[in-house]
């Protein structure tokens, strides 16, 4: 598969967390690593942990925020263990691969985020990202080391892995996010609200399209800002 998965770490507090994420990734064949405003890092504990795994977290980018980290993201997957708003979708895990399949071109860089270990993501955080998903648990407590969630998506994700440079200079570049800017501009134009109850669910719907109905909204789309322009 022609994608690039990026896992994030939002403000993780503990290094030995951040080198068994480098290890579990790279065992899956990933190496890309963005960490958010991490307290310890670089850190000789994280390197302790991460055997084999160096390279991963030499070259982890850091950011000072979320925002940041997802500014050259096409599709963001927030990763929460509890259901917070009745207005959003949880995806299930097992559910993922399935969907980027059938992104095909339509998204060439998609991160995983996960937040930190006491609280999780915020709910500012998990609003930043595109889609959510969840891993099932037969109990709430206790709840899946940090590491040990990042080793099962990048286990579920495994097909996706890129292992050498030649694909990733040859990734396509998607079009998910250029559906979503024309989108926003189209309904900015109709002053469609963005604090409508429902605005927040199109974007959510619009992040589950194949690369087909991508294709084909974004026709409908420059069409439609076309007739409004006129």
């Amino acid at each position: 598969m022609q994608m690039n998965i990026i896992f994030i770490l939002v403000e993780p507090s503990l290094p030995e967390n951040i080198g068994a994420a480098a290890r579990a990734i790279n065992t899956m064949g990933f190496n890309s690593l963005r960490l958010v405003n991490p307290p310890n890092f670089p850190h000789e504990k994280s390197f302790h942990v991460a055997h084999g795994s160096h390279e991963v977290l030499k070259n982890a980018s850091i950011f000072p925020d979320l925002t940041s980290a997802l500014h050259d993201i096409d599709l963001s997957i927030a990763t929460s263990m509890k259901k917070r708003s009745v207005r959003h979708d949880y995806h299930h895990i097992e559910k993922l691969p399935e969907i980027l399949k059938a992104k095909k071109l339509s998204a060439k860089q998609i991160a995983i985020v996960f937040g930190g270990e006491e609280s999780g993501l915020s709910n500012d955080q998990v609003a930043q990202c595109d889609l959510i998903s969840f891993i099932p648990l037969k109990q709430k407590y206790p709840s899946l080391n940090l590491s040990h969630a990042v080793m099962l998506y990048a286990y579920t994700l495994s097909p996706f892995s890129r292992t050498t440079k030649k694909n990733q200079q040859d990734t396509p570049v998607g079009k998910y996010q250029k559906m979503v800017k024309m989108a926003e501009s189209v309904m900015k134009e109709i002053n469609f609200k963005k604090d409508s109850n429902i605005y927040p669910r199109i974007f959510e719907r619009l992040a589950l399209l194949s690369d087909d109905d991508a294709n084909l909204v974004l026709s409908f789309l420059d069409k439609l800002r076309k007739n409004i322009e006129h």
